[in-house]
């Protein structure tokens, strides 16, 4: 991918002009050589539509002055033509704005496709490069409602950009000509035009107006649909679907009003403008014949030109007011791209050959100011040493894990590698050498193999010794498809203790150095746990592991355990010495042994 392009500080000026501006330079900037082309071709389509009105009100005149000869003088073009040469000439004019579709049609398609792909490459290239911190918070739906309804909005403005470069150039070319054949009247649609803009001002603010009502809505009822999705087993279970609906509905609703505000003006500004431009262009030619000015061909050539000259302003009239309704879908975007970038951690220089040491310096982290979740915390762990991590829920385990893996910087001290601070190494390094299993299982919709590769270029044989050594290699053979089978999210085909160890094997595949586990064998039945420990402590001579234990049955791996209470480490020693010294560890043995299989507080 290129690097990504920099946003200006505030790229949205405060008048309707300036933010235009803004909004067709962000949209098309890279695309000018295709809007210049644009704009000659509508050009040259212009003056071949002025042309050929012009003739066919001379064939016409013609053919009323002398039915049977169609031989006429004509006073348009001060040329001696006969009819059947003016069709002739008509006819290649016609032919001639044909051929012109197909530019015409084409470069508008091209820039609105390439501007589409264009947004959503840099909104997602943003989204992947930002903080961990920043993903975590989006609400749900907003990444995909902004990926598709609002990068669709956007899209469509540059389509309107492209129709009112079109429009625009056809509407001055067609003004042109009628200035050659009646100054009066082109003056007088000018004039009009030019009042009518001023006074439909008021409807372009309304427009934005609406269409920022319509963009939050939009992403109300995304985050709605994306919940239902994701609840859509409790809401069966509790019954209330209905309210579910009821509450989606009402969504629905806010969006529906929304959408249609925004139509009907995006509607009635154009349309007004177009039946104002009419009945100043019949009041005008009304004086002008009243005068007697002009020949009557060129007041027919001036009645026609004007006519569609009215009808091009009434498409940049309606192009511009679409354009304007579209700038707080643009801003949305840039303001997204805007937060994203802001967020995205420093990448380090140092390469990273290897991870001998692992240590927290009085690392602090609060997620809300005066509002600690971790303090203070000191610890070192060296290369091959296995560390389990227990405590109450919200002791802070999840967020040193965090911290550990270098989703989150420390607000206050240092998380050290080999003695260097994490930040300083190369992120690519790191992640080859660090992988992490998380206690809700995560596939993808693919196959088993290509969820153990994880978007990795891993040969068969480091999938299938991965799936080995996680326990799920015999599981998957049994399978009509074996390793081709496709599974995923609340897939039928496998059950949830399977889609934990297809993560496990996913984490091995690469051939880590450190491995993070939160709780690995919690959907585990007891002979997979058994299978699974049995692999883990096979490992612990190549990897450093870090376990976060929600039973006790977990700990038996571990070399040291950590316990974290209050945000604080408590302790951190040894099975044996926490049994002497630890409180919190000696409480949960006991609850342990009273129940098999207890899990932590």
């Amino acid at each position: 991918m290129p690097p990504l392009r920099r946003l200006p500080p505030d790229p949205w000026g405060k008048s309707a002009k300036a933010s235009t501006r803004e909004l067709v330079s962000l949209l098309v900037g890279d695309r000018r050589l295709s809007m210049a082309l644009l704009a000659v071709c509508s050009i040259i389509s212009g003056i071949a539509e002025a042309a050929f009105l012009a003739v066919l009100v001379s064939i016409a005149l013609a053919l009323v002055d002398h039915p049977k000869t169609g031989a006429q003088h004509s006073n348009l073009f001060h040329i001696h033509a006969a009819t059947s040469t003016l069709v002739i000439v008509a006819a290649l004019l016609v032919v001639f704005r044909t051929a012109l579709l197909a530019p015409l049609a084409i470069l508008p398609a091209r820039i609105a496709s390439r501007v589409q792909a264009r947004l959503r490459s840099e909104l997602f290239d943003s989204f992947t490069a930002a903080s961990w911190g920043m993903q975590s918070r989006e609400r749900e739906g907003h990444m995909q409602e902004t990926m598709t309804g609002q990068v669709a909005q956007a899209t469509g403005a540059a389509l309107q950009a492209t129709s009112l470069v079109g429009s625009a150039f056809s509407f001055l070319v067609l003004l042109a000509a009628s200035f050659v054949l009646n100054v009066e009247a082109a003056v007088i649609v000018i004039v009009s035009a030019v009042v009518l803009f001023r006074v439909l001002r008021p409807l372009n603010r309304a427009g934005v107006r609406r269409a920022r009502a319509l963009s939050d809505a939009q992403m109300n009822y995304a985050s709605g649909i994306a919940q239902a999705n994701r609840l859509a087993e409790e809401t069966r279970v509790f019954g209330v679907a209905e309210a579910q609906r009821a509450q989606v509905g009402r969504q629905i609703d806010v969006s529906r009003n929304a959408f249609y505000r925004m139509q009907l003006i995006g509607r009635l500004a154009p349309n007004a403008y177009q039946s104002a431009i009419s009945v100043m262009l019949v009041i005008g030619l009304a004086v002008l014949v009243s005068k007697g000015t002009g020949h009557v061909v060129s007041l027919g050539a001036v009645l026609l030109i004007l006519y569609r000259a009215g009808s091009s302003g009434q498409a940049v009239q309606g192009a511009w007011q679409s354009l304007r309704q579209c700038i707080p879908f643009i801003e949305r975007l840039q303001e997204t791209r805007r937060r994203y970038e802001a967020s995205r951690p420093p990448e380090g220089e140092l390469p990273l050959t290897g991870i001998a040491t692992l240590a927290f310096e009085n690392v602090s982290f609060a997620y809300r100011p005066g509002r600690p979740v971790l303090s203070d915390i000191s610890f070192e762990v060296a290369g091959g040493d296995t560390v389990g991590i227990i405590g109450p829920s919200g002791a802070g385990k999840s967020t040193l894990i965090q911290i550990l893996l270098r989703l989150r910087l420390p607000d206050e001290g240092r998380y050290l590698v080999n003695g260097v601070p994490a930040e300083e190494f190369v992120s690519a390094d790191w992640h080859e050498r660090v992988a992490y299993v998380p206690q809700e299982p995560r596939l993808v919709h693919a196959s088993v193999a290509e969820n153990i590769r994880f978007f990795r270029d891993l040969d068969d044989e480091a999938v299938e010794r991965a799936a080995r050594l996680a326990r799920i290699h015999d599981d998957i053979v049994g399978w009509p498809k074996g390793y081709k089978t496709r599974v995923g999210p609340r897939a039928d085909a496998v059950s949830g203790g399977q889609q934990q160890r297809i993560c496990l094997a996913r984490a091995l595949a690469g051939r880590p150095e450190v491995l993070v586990l939160d709780e690995p064998t919690s959907a585990l039945d007891p002979q997979s746990e058994v299978l699974i420990q049995e692999s883990l402590t096979g490992l612990r001579e190549e990897l450093t592991l870090f376990i976060i234990a929600h039973r006790m049955s977990t700990l038996d791996i571990c070399r040291r355990v950590m316990v974290i209470q209050d945000g604080r480490l408590a302790a951190f020693d040894t099975i044996d010495l926490l049994k002497e010294q630890s409180a919190y560890y000696r409480s949960a043995s006991a609850l342990a042994a009273g129940a098999t299989g207890a899990e932590l507080l």
